[in-house]
């Protein structure tokens, strides 16, 4: 299934591929299907886990990192 998503980055945010996100200080986000219902998995740079937060819209996604790592 392919969604068009119209949600305008931050200036800091590049698209690396149709499901994946990159920030300039390596933070990521990946984009999930999960029974039809996309969920947004974020990675913090230098993180450990193969996730820190999981969000139900790229902006939701993006605002995550807005604010210091938990």
């Amino acid at each position: 299934m392919n969604i068009a998503i119209c949600t305008p980055l931050a200036a800091n945010w590049q698209q690396v591929h149709a499901d994946c996100w990159q920030d300039d200080r390596g933070n990521r986000i990946h984009r999930v299907e999960i029974d039809d219902e996309a969920l947004y998995h974020c990675h913090f740079a230098g993180s450990p886990l193969p996730w820190n937060a999981v969000a139900t819209s790229l902006d939701e996604a993006i605002a995550v990192f807005s604010g210091p790592p938990e």
